[in-house]
């Protein structure tokens, strides 16, 4: 099975909802459905489970609940307008999945082409707060995550307003992890961009422009020798004669892995190993070792963070940073569509945005960090 995409009911289906009800019958959730599945690029996953429809008030999406998604779904596929990968709950962690025909394909775009057109549709709770089990919970509002909220909703009605072509637009929302000083990135509802290759997003246009995509460099370890009061090596990534790749897998896991036996399974086993050793090899695992201590030999100065799980107060710091970005950028009128520590924004406005990135960059308290294009 592919790369799939969560459910997400990211259209405001309203405006079509008498011409799908025409064409497909269903219910209202059975419309937004149909536009999430058509527009998406794939197969789209859905719980069967009922536990993951049971949320908190502030997520809870009036369309979106166990009866409503599973009878939608089963009643497409009555009409053999969808295929359908049905699984148990729970089974294995699986989630069932759903890919649009040919036919609903075809039928839908005919309604959308003779409609508005689709415009994306404001998510219940912009600011989600998940636990240990990735489950929303429920927090209190405060002053900071009232602020983030208005952030959220200004660049999401920016997107709104802007002209995309090459990937259609989406909604974001910031996810933190048990605490909000852990995660807080900004995710694209449905994917978006987010999701594309890197030559897919060299396609996008905004506002009939071309996009260049700018990322910091060497973000999390410039992040970790600020706070450790440490000089930035010149290249964080060049480690002995360990590959480029490999030698920043090794960096980032040491981060992020309580513990040195998980980071030592992590690198064996990803999918960057090949370059050296067939992944999850007792071959690996010596290699494994041996890229942890030349890492460690490196980048002693910032020893206190391996084995530390940083990870999630790094993405948490990068998301600040890129919401002052986004925020400067919207300030002179430019919407930017963010990758975590990169952003899409117009050949034009290049310029611009990288003078923003450097100064959210200092404020953070990282001077002089380097960007590149991508």
């Amino acid at each position: 099975m592919e790369a799939q995409t969560p459910l997400s009911l990211r259209w405001e289906h309203r405006p079509h909802w008498p011409a799908l009800r025409k064409e497909f019958g269903g219910s209202e959730t059975t419309a937004a459905m149909i536009l999430s599945i058509v527009t998406a690029e794939g197969w789209v996953s859905y719980s069967r489970n009922h536990n993951h429809y049971v949320q908190p008030r502030r997520y809870k999406e009036a369309l979106y609940t166990y009866t409503k998604v599973t009878r939608a779904v089963d009643y497409l596929a009555g009409e053999g307008l969808i295929a359908h990968d049905k699984v148990r709950p729970n089974h294995l962690k699986w989630q069932s999945s759903v890919l649009a025909t040919e036919e609903l394909v075809s039928r839908t775009r005919e309604i959308l082409s003779a409609g508005p057109p689709l415009v994306t549709a404001t998510p219940r709770e912009s600011i989600i707060l998940k636990n240990a089990d990735k489950e929303p919970v429920d927090y209190r509002d405060n002053h900071t995550v009232r602020r983030m909220r208005r952030r959220v909703e200004e660049m999401n009605e920016a997107i709104r307003g802007t002209l995309l072509t090459g990937v259609l637009p989406a909604p974001m929302v910031r996810i933190f992890n048990r605490t909000f000083n852990r995660g807080g990135r900004y995710y694209a509802l449905g994917g978006g961009w987010q999701s594309m290759s890197k030559d897919a997003r060299k396609l996008i246009t905004i506002d009939g422009e071309s996009v260049v995509e700018i990322d910091y460099k060497t973000l999390h370890p410039a992040l970790l020798y600020a706070e450790a009061g440490a000089a930035l090596p010149d290249d964080c990534y060049s480690i002995g004669s360990w590959p480029r790749g490999l030698a920043k897998l090794g960096l980032l896991v040491l981060v992020n892995a309580p513990t040195k036996n998980k980071a030592r399974f992590a690198i064996a086993h990803h999918k960057t190993m090949a370059e050296v050793a067939i992944p999850g090899s007792q071959q690996a695992l010596a290699a494994a070792d041996q890229l942890m201590d030349d890492v460690k030999a490196i980048h002693h100065r910032i020893a206190q963070y391996f084995h530390s799980d940083k990870g999630a107060e790094l993405m948490c710091m990068d998301s600040a940073i890129a919401e002052t970005v986004m925020h400067l950028m919207l300030l002179n009128g430019v919407t930017v569509l963010p990758i975590h520590d990169s952003f899409l924004v117009q050949a034009s406005k290049a310029d611009l945005l990288e003078e923003a990135m450097q100064r959210a960059a200092y404020e953070t308290g990282v001077e002089a960090l380097q960007v590149s294009f991508g």
